[in-house]
């Protein structure tokens, strides 16, 4: 019963119990985010407390580092997984346009081919009765309606 488990146990990191294959995602979010808390708050707070020494900012800077990567802890994997749904979605829907107009542009080929298939074999009928000297008064097969491109 263990080993059925063990792929299912290794494929989540335990702390923010995110998926393995989200890690980078979960990482660049995090770092990102938590610089930007730090940065941010930093600024704000020096400004409040009238810092004036490079110490004083930097006892700033830590402690609004520290709340930083707090709330990115939490706050990171719920952004990872909405950023990797968000993209597959839309990359998800790329593939369908893309498949859509693969198949349009190879059913216009095959229609092109099968007209061009009429034509062939009416101009072929059209030679054989004029080589036998038999009258020909079959009409032509219907022009190839080809939509206009969209620009």
């Amino acid at each position: 019963m263990a080993a059925a488990n063990e792929p299912e146990r290794s494929s989540r990191i335990s702390i923010p119990n995110i998926s393995a294959t989200a890690v980078r995602w979960y990482l660049s979010v995090f770092n990102l985010l938590t610089i930007y808390l730090t940065v941010t708050n930093t600024i704000f707070a020096a400004a409040q407390q009238n810092a004036n020494s490079w110490q004083a900012i930097q006892y700033i800077a830590t402690g609004e580092l520290l709340k930083a990567g707090g709330v990115a802890l939490i706050v990171s994997p719920i952004i990872a997984e909405g950023l990797k749904m968000v993209l597959a979605e839309i990359l998800s829907e790329r593939r369908i346009r893309k498949a859509r107009a693969d198949a349009t542009v190879v059913a216009r080929a095959k229609a092109r081919q099968e007209h061009h298939a009429e034509w062939s074999a009416w101009v072929q009928r059209w030679r054989d009765a004029e080589a036998k000297g038999i009258p020909f008064d079959e009409p032509p097969p219907e022009p190839d309606e080809q939509p206009e491109s969209p620009r």
